[in-house]
């Protein structure tokens, strides 16, 4: 589904008992070791768009940059919820959308392509906002782009599931670069996790084009009605722990 899922494996690794730093640096590693992979399978199966991979992988870092300077400097939790609301709203209009309007988005989307200035303004702006949120929670937001990679810049889905996870690979790559430097990393984990991660993210990549693009919007929405749920759960269960504390 073009998604790296490491707000549904951070829990896990933190019940484990590690810090919260070394669990966030290990969590990140993780999956970006799936991202390359199931990113390598995808470029295989031609669902990466490169003009849009390099627009919003570069604009998204350079917002991720910004977002990280700024973590200390904003309410981070309720960015956090923020990021829970954006999501659950994007599940919500992937799973009410309906059959009668693929020959709408069709028509816009040949709109929008007579424009090609109009798509690297447009790819510029979505990546380089939702790096900057990413950057301020700690996040790539794969979650968040690839609904609106769908949904906005009207890309097909298994070429917007595959130009995110290869976004979210390099992203995830610098991301994971920072931790190491900052010895945020527990090796063990890694080395566990790790190849279960690509191996799972290969196999994931290689079904992604036996699912009708339909189908694959269904499943996504769904997922992402699940982690909105999960991160409401986390800052609930955060929030409850600082009261009682």
């Amino acid at each position: 589904m073009g998604l790296v899922l490491g707000v549904l494996r951070l829990p896990f690794i933190l019940s484990t008992g590690i810090s919260v730093t070394e669990s966030v640096g290990t969590n990140i590693g993780v999956s970006t070791l799936g991202a390359i992979t199931a990113s390598i399978q995808h470029l295989c199966n031609n669902n990466i768009s490169i003009s849009i991979f390099l627009i919003m992988a570069i604009t998204g870092s350079i917002g991720a940059f910004f977002g990280a300077l700024l973590t200390k400097s904003v309410p981070i939790d309720f960015f956090v919820i923020l990021v829970a609301v954006i999501i659950f709203y994007e599940s919500i209009i992937l799973l009410k959308e309906n059959k009668n309007r693929k020959v709408r988005l069709n028509l816009e989307k040949k709109a929008l392509k007579q424009n090609p200035y109009y798509d690297i303004v447009l790819e510029s702006i979505i990546g380089f906002f939702v790096g900057l949120l990413g950057g301020l929670v700690g996040l790539v937001l794969g979650s968040i782009r690839l609904p609106v990679m769908i949904k906005i810049l009207k890309t097909e889905p298994k070429i917007a599931v595959g130009t995110n996870m290869a976004i979210s690979a390099i992203m995830g790559t610098f991301g994971f670069i920072g931790h190491v430097i900052s010895n945020e990393v527990n090796l063990l984990y890694l080395i566990i996790l790790g190849p279960s991660a690509m191996i799972g993210g290969f196999l994931g990549a290689r079904y992604t084009n036996r699912l009708s693009p339909t189908n694959l919007k269904k499943l996504i929405g769904i997922v992402l009605a699940i982690v909105a749920a999960i991160i409401f759960l986390t800052e609930i269960l955060k929030l409850n722990i600082f009261f009682f504390n």
